[in-house]
C-alpha cells in the first residue's frame, strides 16, 4: 500500500484550516478572529464580510479574495510571525519535520527573516482588490495607532507596489489614480478607490483614506522626487528596480 502523497503546500493548507476555525460565524459578526485582532481590523472584517454589510451594497469580495485577505491577516496579526520559519512553527510545524529537513533549512535562511506572504491567484480573479484591501488594513491600523499616540510596528503607511510589466503598471495607476484623460491628467472618480469606496472602507474612515491615496501616490517617475509627509504609495514596474540595481552595481565597481 503506497504512502499518502505529501501536501505540496502545507503552509497554505494549514492556514486555510485555521481560517475556517477562526472565522466561523464571521458572516454574523461573531467569529473568534474578531477577538484576536485590533479593533480597527475587527471593524474592517465586519464591514467586508458580515452578512448585513454585504447585503447593503451592490458588489463584494468573492470567496477567493476573502480567503486571501483573511489568510494574510491571520498570518500577520493573529500568529504575529515575523519570520517565515516562525510562521511554519505556528501554523504547520509538522511540515518542518517531513523529509530530510530540506524545508526547515530553506525557511531558516536569512532571506526569509522577515514577514512575507505569497497569495496565489489566477489572472482575472481580482488580485488588485485584494491588494487594495490589505493596503487599507495596514494604513488604517497605523493611522489609528498614531492618533492614539502609539507605535505599532506591525503596520505601515509606506507601500511599494511593483508590477511585472507596463500593462499591469498602467492598470495599477488606473486603480489608484483613475483613468487617464486626453490631456494626460487622471479622473480620480474612475479609480477603484473612488468607484469601490463603499466596499473597501467603512464610512467613518472613507474620506481620510481617500485623501491619503490622492495625496501620497507616487508614479515611477516621481519616486524619490515627490514629497509626501504622512506616508507613500509608490507604484513602479520591476524593470525600474532592475535598472536601479544595475546602476548601483556600476557605482560599486
Amino acid at each position: 500500500m503506497s504512502a499518502p502523497a505529501r501536501d505540496p503546500l502545507p503552509l497554505a493548507s494549514a492556514l486555510g484550516a485555521r481560517r475556517k476555525q477562526l472565522c466561523l460565524g464571521l458572516e454574523l459578526g461573531e467569529a473568534e478572529i474578531l477577538e484576536l485582532v485590533t479593533p480597527t481590523t475587527a471593524a474592517l472584517l465586519r464591514w467586508w464580510f458580515s452578512g448585513d454589510a454585504r447585503s447593503s451594497r451592490a458588489f463584494n469580495f468573492h470567496v477567493g479574495q476573502q480567503e486571501a485577505i483573511l489568510n494574510t491577516i491571520i498570518a500577520h496579526e493573529v500568529f504575529g510571525a515575523t519570520r517565515l520559519d516562525e510562521l511554519y512553527e505556528k501554523a504547520a510545524p509538522a511540515a518542518l519535520l517531513e523529509g530530510k529537513g530540506e524545508l526547515l533549512a530553506e525557511v531558516k535562511q536569512a532571506k526569509h527573516a522577515h514577514p512575507k506572504y505569497c497569495l496565489k491567484m489566477a489572472t482575472g480573479t481580482g488580485k488588485t482588490w485584494v491588494l487594495q484591501a490589505l493596503l487599507v488594513w495596514q494604513m488604517l491600523n497605523r493611522t489609528v495607532a498614531l492618533d492614539e499616540g502609539r507605535e505599532d510596528p506591525r503596520f505601515t503607511r509606506r507601500f511599494l507596489v511593483v508590477a511585472p510589466g507596463l500593462i499591469v503598471y498602467e492598470r495599477l495607476l488606473d486603480a489608484f489614480l483613475g483613468k487617464q484623460r486626453a490631456d494626460g491628467s487622471r479622473d480620480f472618480s474612475t479609480s477603484d478607490v473612488a468607484a469601490c469606496a463603499e466596499l473597501f472602507v467603512p464610512p467613518a474612515w472613507r474620506e481620510r483614506y481617500t485623501q491619503f491615496v490622492r495625496g501620497n501616490v507616487c508614479t515611477r517617475a516621481e519616486i524619490g522626487l515627490k514629497a509626501t509627509g504622512n506616508g507613500m504609495i509608490a507604484i513602479s514596474n520591476w524593470h525600474l528596480l532592475a535598472e536601479a540595481g544595475g546602476e548601483a552595481e556600476e557605482l560599486g565597481d
